[in-house]
């Protein structure tokens, strides 16, 4: 890309940026978009936060496993032999 191509386009991005942020903040529809989008964005990062725990869970019900697995057996854990070459 040539540096004028570079300049068209930081110059588009800079206006599709400028206008949106007008709408958003100086007019009227802007400002109902913002009241009904923050409530979900909240929502959002509450279900993130949710698969986030639920994910911590499972590993550690895994690792659990493993670890009871192991005892069971006698055999190393999954992690003791890596980096090593089986013969």
């Amino acid at each position: 890309m040539d540096e004028r191509s570079k300049v068209v386009l930081a110059t588009l991005l800079g206006a599709i940026a400028g206008g949106l942020w007008g709408y958003l903040y100086l007019t009227a529809g802007g400002r109902r978009f913002r009241e009904q989008l923050e409530p979900r964005i909240d929502d959002f990062v509450t279900e993130v936060r949710r698969a986030k725990r639920t994910v911590e869970k499972a590993r550690a019900a895994a690792d659990e496993s493993w670890h009871t697995l192991n005892e069971l057996t006698g055999g190393p854990s999954p992690w003791e032999g890596a980096g090593r070459v089986a013969r």
